[in-house]
């Protein structure tokens, strides 16, 4: 699947893959941080399938960002 389309600019939900794709890092990191509340990004369960929100992910860079 192509996550080219994806953007932090636009909200939508988003899977583990392209969630990890707007941040840079690899999925397996996504999930880690998931299972271990080391890094709490918000996400969404519906079903089995994990969702993020793309503005939640635009929030965390922010939070992020050392200036």
């Amino acid at each position: 699947m192509t996550y080219s389309h994806l953007s932090l600019e636009i909200d939508v939900l988003t899977d583990t893959e392209g969630a990890a794709v707007l941040l840079s890092i690899p999925a397996a990191t996504l999930t880690k941080w998931r299972s271990t509340g080391e890094v709490r990004i918000p996400f969404v369960k519906i079903g089995r399938q994990v969702k993020y929100r793309t503005s939640d992910l635009k929030r965390f860079v922010e939070s992020s960002t050392i200036k």
